[in-house]
């Protein structure tokens, strides 16, 4: 989907529409954040094919499109939420981030 941004912010649309709206009152779980931070999407990819509002070409650009950065996903969850739980979820993925870049801390001795 690169080379087509507005291809993609329909999709970010879509999926906002869809599933934003389970994280208004609340935030996203740390279960749920780490999931999509570690790029299992089958979930969110699953109910999109299900609900039958988008094609299988469709599903294989937004798999494409959260493969190569899972915060796609993240941005289209956290669409309608207040800004409290935005900037918590998105404190929480920073630290996802740095767990993820920090290398194994070998013990010796």
């Amino acid at each position: 989907m690169e080379g087509k941004p507005h291809a993609r912010h329909r999709h970010r649309e879509l999926v906002a529409a869809m599933f934003a709206s389970e994280f208004v009152d609340g935030e996203i779980d740390p279960e749920t954040l780490r999931r999509v931070h570690a790029g299992e999407h089958d979930e969110w990819l699953t109910a999109l094919d299900r609900s039958g509002m988008v094609g299988k070409e469709v599903l294989a650009d937004l798999a494409e499109v959260w493969r190569g950065d899972p915060r796609e996903l993240l941005e289209a969850l956290l669409a309608e939420a207040d800004e409290v739980a935005r900037r918590r979820c998105l404190t929480a993925w920073a630290r996802l981030d740095h767990a993820a870049h920090r290398p194994a801390q070998t013990r010796i001795g």
